[in-house]
């Protein structure tokens, strides 16, 4: 066998180990890439949330068509709720927190009109909520007046602990956005997207579904009540669906 042909046969051994070489470097590397690969594991998480009633803020500034009985929360609540329904609220703006158990905490309510929360539990998070009213009961364009739902928002929901001056970022977040409304369907739920997050909630994705669970001792305020009224303010149960 010449020189030249060792020559030959070697380079082609060697460009074939090379190819063998990085044909397993990139099995490995896509190997590791889809274990580690973000929204690969579904997890479901439940929490129970209690929101602050005192928090409530409502700043309707972008709502010009509103109803006079409406506008200045008129005491009689017939007169309030038939302002209601001839105002335009579009535009409003909304604000509230709120504090986070773990699912189960609070008890399944009686009724609508149930009671059944006085924050006995220490809680395990904050929420943060704000966005722009929906709400149109005008019929003065071509579409269908919307008197529901009410609210299109983003809600922060920190559950690596309560939110205070000793820690005022927490480190597991999740952000949610969509639609809500008022409480007042059969079945009041509904539906949100799970847009990203914070923590070992970094990399999520996902939905949540949240359900009307009673009321609880803190008194709501805002816009949205008649002069004199101190309703309680609602509880929720959410249930996040997660891919981590």
């Amino acid at each position: 066998m010449t020189a030249k042909t060792k020559f030959g046969r070697r380079g082609v051994m060697a460009g074939v180990m090379g190819l063998l070489t990085g044909a397993l470097a990139g099995r490995a590397a896509s190997a590791q890439s889809s274990q580690t690969a973000p929204g690969s594991r579904r997890e479901v998480i439940t929490i129970d949330v209690a929101v602050l009633g005192h928090t409530n803020y409502d700043n309707e500034d972008g709502a010009w068509n509103r109803h006079p009985d409406y506008a200045e929360q008129h005491p009689d609540h017939d007169r309030f709720r038939a302002g209601f329904r001839q105002s335009d609220l579009r535009g409003s703006m909304q604000y509230h927190e709120g504090l986070i158990y773990p699912g189960g905490t609070i008890p399944e309510p009686k009724d609508k009109r149930d009671v059944n929360w006085d924050f006995e539990r220490e809680p395990i998070g904050t929420f943060f909520d704000r966005g722009w009213v929906v709400i149109n009961n005008k019929s003065d364009g071509p579409y269908v007046p919307r008197p529901d739902p009410h609210l299109l928002s983003h809600t922060d929901y920190y559950l690596g602990g309560v939110v205070s001056a000793e820690d005022l970022t927490p480190t597991d977040m999740l952000s949610v956005v969509g639609l809500q409304h008022d409480n007042q369907q059969a079945d009041p739920r509904f539906l949100r997207a799970v847009v990203g997050g914070t923590g070992r909630f970094a990399n999520v994705r996902g939905q949540m579904i949240q359900r009307y669970w009673g009321n609880n001792t803190s008194v709501l305020q805002g816009l949205f009540i008649p002069k004199g009224i101190k309703p309680p303010s609602p509880n929720f149960r959410i249930e996040f669906e997660l891919w981590i």
